[in-house]
């Protein structure tokens, strides 16, 4: 068994061995679905065992599951960004355009201050309610 397991993460032991990775992170974000897959297989505790004999590193099985979570949330978000699941093409296009009219809305709402006295005046600013009735 552990053999099937060591073969599932081979490519997260050979990234982390690889001085040129960036971080632990970033080899389990490469590696997600072969994580997948051993965690089907084994425990946390099996597969930080299976690192920690082939690197040489000192993982504990809870550093090892927060990782995999962040790469599951990173993963799956971005999988909900290329392939929404169950969402009509057309329902998502129209769903898309309102919200890009209400970010034009909200941003058009917004006043640019450049320097404290302009805020100062925005603040002090008096509101006519019969100019809010006219749809300013």
């Amino acid at each position: 068994m552990n053999y099937s397991i060591k073969d599932q993460i081979n490519n997260l032991i050979s990234l982390l061995n690889d001085p040129n990775i960036k971080s632990k992170q970033a080899a389990f974000n490469v590696c997600f679905e072969q994580l997948t897959q051993a965690k089907k297989l084994a425990s946390w505790e099996t597969i930080v065992s299976i690192i920690n004999i082939e690197t040489g590193m000192v993982f504990d099985a809870k550093t090892a599951a927060n990782m995999y979570g962040r790469t599951k949330k990173k993963y799956l978000n971005k999988k909900e960004f290329i392939k929404p699941k169950g969402v009509n093409p057309i329902e998502n296009n129209e769903f898309v355009s309102t919200e890009i009219n209400k970010n034009k809305i909200h941003q058009n709402q917004k006043r640019h201050v450049s320097n404290p006295d302009e805020l100062r005046k925005i603040r002090s600013r008096t509101i006519d309610l019969d100019e809010l009735k006219n749809g300013d």
